[in-house]
């Protein structure tokens, strides 16, 4: 036993003014604990609770309740398009890696709201195998690129889309697939020439990515 522990010991032992004082100072120092420990308590308690990713997601997973947890979250850190029940990742496909902790919002999965989040007139999805899947890896969600194909009698390749938005790179089976945001006209056309020739993908940098 320290000497302060015998000194504190004898005063709370001996009856007087300062026992009295030392008393009143512990009880203070319990009083002020106990507040902010309320506080803080409270100011979780008000917290919008939000879904966020229990484990690290690899793009091209398909998601069940299983893969997320709810808790609360600032309201200043809350994305606007943040899920807050679970049961809405039930059977969706996260677009790109998540790590654990990280808020999920509509806008990571593929449906509806990732296509409002594409600049233009992107409407439809199409899977797309490129005839040079060495382009895959180097391809990020959001990247923009133009589709292409050449004939052998053909002077100059011939561009069947551009302005399409990569949505998905999902490299967890060789050779990969991407999954290519376009106007409805252009994905057909797309999935068209898909079934006569072989189909390379180019990147076109500078663009804006989807928010």
């Amino acid at each position: 036993m320290t000497q302060f522990h015998r000194r504190f010991i004898h005063v709370l032992a001996t009856p007087g003014w300062r026992r009295t004082v030392l008393i009143r100072r512990v009880l203070a120092i319990m009083l002020l604990l106990t507040a902010v420990l309320l506080a803080f308590r409270q100011a979780g308690a008000t917290d919008p609770q939000a879904v966020v990713f229990a484990r690290r997601v690899a793009a091209g997973e398909t998601l069940s309740g299983d893969d997320v947890i709810v808790v609360p979250v600032p309201g200043h850190l809350l994305p606007v398009s943040a899920l807050t029940d679970p049961s809405e990742v039930e059977g969706l496909v996260i677009v790109a890696a998540a790590e654990e902790g990280e808020v999920a919002t509509s806008h990571r999965f593929i449906g509806q709201d990732l296509a409002a989040a594409f600049l233009g007139d992107i409407t439809t999805f199409i899977p797309l195998r490129p005839a040079e899947p060495e382009i895959i890896p180097l391809l990020h969600h959001g990247d923009t690129i133009s589709i292409v194909t050449h004939h052998g009698d053909a002077a100059q390749p011939q561009v069947i889309a551009s302005g399409g938005r990569v949505v998905l790179v999902d490299t967890r089976e060789a050779p990969g697939t991407l999954l290519i945001g376009l106007p409805e006209e252009a994905a057909r056309a797309v999935a068209a020439a898909s079934l006569t020739a072989p189909l390379a993908v180019v990147l076109t940098p500078g663009q804006e990515d989807p928010p």
